[in-house]
């Protein structure tokens, strides 16, 4: 799953793969802003064919929050 996440991940924003773990904090460690989030949801849901409810993404801080999040729903 993570791999997949990259992929999208890596069509909004410029940095490296490698960069893109687990860890890593959407605002603060890649600096996303509002719209590049709203995309890359569009995009995940697509990918995965689910929804992912707009008040939940409150509670999505890292990669690995939006993995748990998304093996959830699937």
């Amino acid at each position: 799953m993570l791999e997949k996440i990259r992929d999208v991940m890596l069509e909004y924003i410029e940095v490296s793969r490698e960069s893109i773990t687990p860890e890593t904090r959407f605002l603060a460690d890649l600096s996303m802003n509002s719209l590049d989030i709203m995309d890359m949801v569009g995009q995940l849901e697509d990918e995965f064919g689910v929804v992912i409810a707009t008040e939940d993404l409150n509670e999505i801080f890292t990669v690995q929050d939006l993995i748990d999040y998304l093996e959830e729903l699937i």
